[in-house]
Formats: C-alpha cells, sequence, structure tokens
C-alpha cells in the first residue's frame, strides 16, 4: 500500500507507513506511536480487516471520508468464482494483481486530487505516468512468463494467487493459508504426493524447514520472495519493481527444474 500511495503522491505528501518492514499484517499489534499517527493523519489507506485485522478496531474510530479500504473498491479482480459461482474473496493479497494495484493507485490519487487541489497537477500527473509504467511493465512480465503458464508450483504462504492468476500460472497448493495458518498435516502429505511440482516458493520472513523438506522431497527448485517487497527501495517505482521482481524470480524458479509427468 506504501508503494501504491508513493505512486502517484510522491513528495506532495507526508507518507506514514503503520507494518514495520520486519513484521507480517496478519499478527501485527498496534503501538502507542501508531495510534497517534492514526490519529493525525488526514488518510487511512489498509487492504481491510481480512488482512489487518490489527486495524480494524481503530478504523471504526474514524471518520469514513478519511479511510480507503481497497478490499472494498468495486473494480478490484478477486479469484476465480467458487464453484457455487461465488467471487472468492478469501485471499486479500489483492496487490498483487497489478490491476487492482491500478485500481488502488487511481483511488488514492482521485482523493488526493480532491482533497489537495493546489497539487492537483501535479498528483494526476504521476497517476499518468505510473499507469503506462504499469501497464509496460505488466507486459513485459507477462512476455516472460507466458512460455512457463502450465509449470507447476507451490507456496509456503497462500499469498501468490492473486499474481498467479493476474498472469495465467499454475499454483497447486499451499503449506499455509492466505491468514497465515498452517494448512494442515493432511494438506503437507497431499504436497508429497504431488510429484508434477517444478517450484517452491518461501517468504523472508517465515522458518524454511518444512518448505526445503519438501523440496527436497519433490526434487523442486525453492526461491524465496517477499509478497511485501520490504527490500525494495521506496519510491515512485517501487512497485513497479515488486511486480517485475516477482515475475523475474518465479521465471528463474519455473526455468530451472524439469517438469515431470504423471505417471499413467
Amino acid at each position: 500500500m506504501t508503494m501504491l500511495v508513493e505512486a502517484v503522491a510522491g513528495d506532495s505528501v507526508e507518507v506514514k507507513q503503520l507494518l514495520p518492514d520486519s513484521e507480517v499484517p496478519h499478527h501485527y499489534s498496534l503501538r502507542i506511536s501508531d495510534r497517534a499517527l492514526l490519529a493525525e493523519a488526514d488518510l487511512l489507506l489498509w487492504v481491510g480487516p481480512e488482512l489487518e485485522g490489527f486495524l480494524s478496531k481503530s478504523v471504526t474510530a474514524l471518520r469514513p471520508e478519511k479511510v480507503i479500504t481497497a478490499a472494498a473498491l468495486p473494480d478490484i479482480q478477486w479469484l476465480s468464482p467458487t464453484p457455487d459461482g461465488k467471487a472468492d474473496n478469501s485471499d486479500p493479497h489483492i496487490w498483487m494483481n497489478p490491476n487492482n494495484g491500478r485500481v488502488i493507485a487511481t483511488e488514492v490519487s482521485n482523493w488526493l486530487a480532491a482533497h489537495h487541489p493546489d497539487q492537483r497537477e501535479h498528483i494526476l500527473a504521476a497517476q499518468q505516468l505510473f499507469n503506462r509504467q504499469l501497464t509496460d511493465a505488466t507486459a513485459a512480465t507477462a512476455a516472460q512468463l507466458a512460455p512457463l503458464r502450465k509449470v507447476n508450483f507451490i507456496v509456503d504462504h497462500d499469498a501468490f494467487g492473486h499474481f498467479a492468476q493476474a498472469f495465467g500460472l499454475q499454483q497447486s497448493g499451499a503449506l499455509k493459508t492466505s491468514t497465515g495458518l498452517s494448512s494442515g498435516a493432511h494438506a503437507f502429505h497431499q504436497l508429497l504426493s504431488e510429484n508434477t511440482v517444478s517450484c517452491i516458493i518461501a517468504e523472508p520472513r517465515h522458518n524454511h524447514g518444512r518448505v526445503e523438506h519438501i523440496a527436497d522431497k519433490l526434487a523442486a527448485q525453492k526461491t524465496v520472495i517477499d509478497p511485501l517487497g520490504a527490500d525494495i527501495t521506496l519510491d515512485n517505482k517501487a512497485y513497479i519493481r515488486l511486480i517485475e521482481g516477482i515475475g523475474e524470480k518465479l521465471k528463474a524458479c519455473l526455468s530451472s527444474a524439469p517438469v515431470m509427468a504423471k505417471p499413467k
């Protein structure tokens, strides 16, 4: 979220990030200093209670016009519908789809332009530049990954579904749910029975023991990808580099391991 604000706001506004880079949103608790920042802020951008439960109570105390809940924006693309035809809103990692990144950035840009008319021209110009850069980056990433759409991969934490769907990739399982909870012993043993997995994605803040165990069992490659992009320098191209970086790491991992056929 911070990257998307930086993309369209730049130095027009002061941006404060509540969640430290070393933390995951599922288990964070607000500090006293965080509550002071919320009280002073003109605008709060968050994904929503499904991801940042630590903010839920504080958000109810803010005026609605001071809050943008990204998950509630009407043009957000969710995962493919469930068998009963309903939209799958269970994965809150919506920024992993660049189309959603564009929706969120546009909403922030429009809010800032309306509330800071003296910066309107600069903000809208930054939004247009970001849209062009994101279009180019998305197209380049799609071209990179197109030959690998049938290569199967699994993830430690189920945070990559939106990226996989946006680029037509084949993710077949996860060791942890989208909320960070363990998928359980049954899911673990089911993943061990897979023999078409070429790549396993781990995350930098998580223990990699189970990932390494499965990688060894399946003779699969392992890569570490941070869906929060904490190692990326914050500027107006940070989100672009996040999408490009995920694509490059996935391409390397999916390309380096042979695709094994299931036995007949």
